[in-house]
């Protein structure tokens, strides 16, 4: 049968089964109840002549007789004291390691052998930063095997099938976290140093009641073993009462003849449950130096015993908060009816297992055995396999019918339109022939391009004048960034906008010529120097070590280089690189032009022809041509301004705001011939490898007197 959409939530308690069936709601944050049931037992579970798998198998057999499950998720819950949990905060880590992370700490937080245990974990609060999981909390939270297999077995006996296992103060933690907190803030908001206020959660049992303290992000469990049943006991040694008088005498205080006898023969209980909850408030706020605790909400049937909550806030000094109601729950046709509005804050634990159900929970962890999880995919996945197969073994068959079809066609003896197969061979042997000797003749014809296109090298490369400047632009037009998603035309400034586009825009290249180029020198070697410094430009930081260690070198020892006439080349030009993102990253203006466009000038670029002396060829660098201290000798602040466009599906005419950043960068230039840059090249290349030597030796003699030293 195909699932439906709805979820059964089925909390066994102590004293009565509660369940609820629910479904998403109108909006996103509401939750429908469209069904429920509570069934209470003849004796409380606990009780010493009291039979628990007899009470609970009966409780089942009721609740299916009057409900339908199939096609519906069924989560349920088992006391918190059954289980245990854990919490620790990782180190900083990569996202991806995180698991592998919790898998230790599980060994080292888990006192049984982890075969025994089925455990799971949830990752609280954090932010990923550059792939890393910053102040995030890990709950872990576990039970022993036998212990699962125990609470699943009533289910199994009803032939009901189990879909989730939570412990039931979770539960009530995703209740807390959906329906009961004002507020949870946003993580990207969230500052661990100064949290939002927490709120204390008393889900009071008949034996025992869970204390849940959480924010919406972090969250800190107890279990505090005083429940409901407790004060029953005590009314009944007091007061020489039978279990059951005691118990309406519990729930119905106020109408007793003397209500202060009955509240002075439970005060022994009421001081134990504050001690308790006191002593759990201290240890919390000794382990969460900044959590502040602003309330303290009940839930539970047992949270209804009179004077409770105005003992605890006397006592405690903390506000008590009521909860009446739970408002994203809807579904007025059950909350409205008696049963189900006088047990409302029973049905905590049941609610939480439906919210995790519809994926609506913040906790996601279960506690369904894995061997479990895994059957049922297999169960669920054997119609398909089967369907597959069959497919399968069909296709074959049919590939066989077909291969056995083309096979007949082409047998040597079968004829095609009247033509024998072997007479179609041999046509074919003929094409290929023919084929095979145009080939070898394009082949002939690209030898004779490739002669001609060497000759042209040789022809052109003997133009000492013109060739020179020629590579000046070359240079400078390999140099400038290429932004690969304009590689096309007619790029839409709305797909691509300027302010995201990495291309530097040349307005002018201006040359002037110097009989002593060392006066450009003594003025621009200082501007050179400190480009890359922070005390210039902060943005200037964002240059690599690389680029400014290049930059040392070609600024080192160049007065002998520039003596003598030489030219100075100048370019002006401007960027749109300027978003207010990229203003931010400190990736704009003068940043955005120094690693975009200036840092190229101390890596490689490539001439045509072959790497020798005579054509000059190969991959340079700027300073093997000829060209010194690329410096930017002017910059101008950001100004705003309106690039007019056409789009070019309609016509329509259209404008983007952009904000411009202009620039001025000088450079000396002393034109070398083929020759002479390439014997520049191969000394900078000698000059490298004899320095690389060196440190290798440097480094090798130190590691020796180490060794000798230890």
């Amino acid at each position: 049968m195909a699932r439906t959409n709805a979820v059964w939530g089925i909390d066994i308690g102590q004293c009565a089964l509660k369940a609820m069936r629910c479904k998403p709601g109108a909006s996103p944050d509401e939750v429908e109840i469209d069904k429920y049931d509570y069934i209470e037992y003849p004796k409380l579970l606990s009780q010493a002549d009291a039979d628990p798998d007899e009470l609970v198998r009966g409780a089942l057999e009721q609740f299916l007789s009057r409900n339908e499950l199939r096609g519906d998720a069924v989560s349920i819950s088992v006391p918190g004291q059954a289980g245990l949990s854990r919490f620790f905060k990782p180190p900083p880590v990569d996202a991806k390691t995180l698991p592998d992370i919790v898998k230790y700490e599980v060994k080292q937080q888990i006192p049984f052998p982890i075969e025994d245990v089925i455990w799971d974990w949830q990752q609280l609060g954090g932010t990923i930063v550059e792939g890393r999981t910053m102040d995030a909390e890990i709950g872990l939270f576990a039970m022993k095997r036998e212990a699962v297999f125990r609470a699943l077995q009533p289910f199994d006996n009803a032939e009901i099938e189990v879909d989730y296992i939570q412990l039931s103060p979770l539960a009530i933690f995703n209740v807390v976290c959906h329906d009961i907190l004002d507020e949870i803030p946003d993580m990207e908001d969230y500052d661990p140093e100064n949290p939002p206020e927490s709120m204390v959660v008393m889900s009071m049992g008949t034996d025992t009641t869970d204390l849940i303290i959480s924010n919406g992000v972090k969250l800190w469990l107890r279990n505090i073993p005083i429940g409901g049943n407790h004060f029953t006991k005590q009314l009944s040694r007091e007061m020489k009462l039978t279990h059951a008088k005691a118990e309406h005498l519990k729930r119905n205080a106020r109408q007793a003849e003397d209500p202060q006898s009955v509240f002075r023969a439970m005060r022994p209980v009421f001081s134990d449950l504050v001690n308790e909850v006191q002593r759990s408030l201290t240890f919390f706020e000794s382990m969460d130096k900044s959590a502040t605790i602003s309330k303290i909400a009940l839930i539970g049937n047992a949270a209804k015993l009179p004077g409770l909550r105005q003992f605890l806030g006397k006592q405690l000094e903390i506000e008590i908060a009521k909860v009446s109601d739970f408002d994203k729950l809807t579904g007025d046709d059950v909350k409205t009816q008696a049963s189900f509005s006088e047990n409302l804050l029973s049905f905590a634990p049941a609610y939480g297992l439906c919210l995790q159900g519809l994926k609506k929970g913040h906790v996601k962890t279960n506690l369904l055995p894995g061997e479990i999880i895994t059957e049922r995919i297999i169960r669920a996945k054997k119609p398909w396999v089967l369907a597959s197969v069959s497919f399968i073994m069909f296709g074959l068959l049919l590939g066989f019918f077909f291969k056995e079809q083309a096979y007949a066609v082409v047998r040597p003896e079968a004829a095609v339109n009247s033509i024998a197969w072997t007479d179609a061979e041999r046509k074919v042997d003929q094409v290929a022939g023919d084929s095979s000797r145009r080939k070898q003749a394009d082949d002939q014809l690209k030898e004779k391009m490739a002669k001609l296109n060497r000759l042209s090298v040789e022809l052109t490369s003997s133009l000492k004048v013109r060739t020179p400047w020629i590579e000046l632009m070359s240079a400078i037009y390999q140099s400038l960034p290429k932004d690969a998603r304009l590689d096309k035309e007619a790029i839409d400034p709305e797909d691509v906008p300027f302010l995201d586009r990495e291309e530097i825009y040349i307005k002018s290249i201006e040359s002037k010529f110097f009989k002593e180029i060392e006066e450009w020198y003594t003025e621009n070697k200082p501007k050179f120097d400190s480009q890359f410094e922070d005390s210039v430009d902060k943005s200037a930081a964002s240059a690599t070590d690389d680029v400014k260690k290049e930059a040392s070198k070609a600024g080192a020892g160049k007065e002998e280089e520039l003596k003598g006439n030489g030219w100075v080349i100048e370019i002006q030009g401007y960027h749109f690189h300027n978003s207010e993102k990229m203003v931010n990253a400190q990736k704009s203006g003068r940043a955005f032009l120094i690693n975009a466009f200036l840092k190229k000038f101390f890596e490689e670029i490539e001439f045509p022809g072959k790497e020798n002396a005579v054509e000059g060829g190969g991959k340079y660098k700027f300073e093997d041509f000829g060209i010194f201290l690329p410096t930017i000798v002017s910059n101008f602040d950001y100004f705003e301004t309106t690039i007019d466009y056409s789009n070019g599906e309609d016509g329509v005419q259209k404008s983007e705001e952009v904000s411009r950043y202009d620039f001025v960068i000088q450079m000396a230039w002393t034109p070398r011939t083929p020759a002479e840059r390439f014997a520049a090249m191969t000394k900078r290349k000698e000059e490298e490898a004899k320095m690389a030597e060196a440190a290798a030796e440097a480094a090798a003699k130190a590691a020796e007197q180490n060794k000798a030293g230890a």
